[in-house]
């Protein structure tokens, strides 16, 4: 029985694999596709401030160091922030702007 079990378990984990493989090209359609989305794109990490125009020392940060301006997109429903260029909160679906 020993070697069907090692049998068994390489199938079981074959399909495992596959089945992870399955949903994880189906979440990686989604995100591309997704919500939030502009003609299919992903928002840009922005590395210049759009204000200002100087480059940003971290791709994520929420206010420009040299102008103050905004960088961010905050949900006015739930306040949570989402990247420059989202279009609708993921949370609530509020438009952003």
């Amino acid at each position: 029985m020993d070697i069907f079990d090692n049998i068994v378990g390489k199938v079981k984990s074959d399909l495992s694999y596959r089945a992870g493989s399955e949903i994880s090209s189906g979440v990686e359609k989604t995100v591309k596709g997704g919500i939030g989305k502009a003609k299919g794109e992903q928002p840009k990490k922005i590395d210049k401030c759009p204000k200002c125009n100087k480059p940003l020392p971290e791709p994520d940060l929420k206010f420009c160091p040299e102008c103050g301006a905004k960088l961010v997109a905050t949900c006015e429903k739930c306040t949570k922030d989402f990247p420059f260029g989202t279009k609708f909160c993921t949370q609530c679906g509020s438009p952003l702007k």
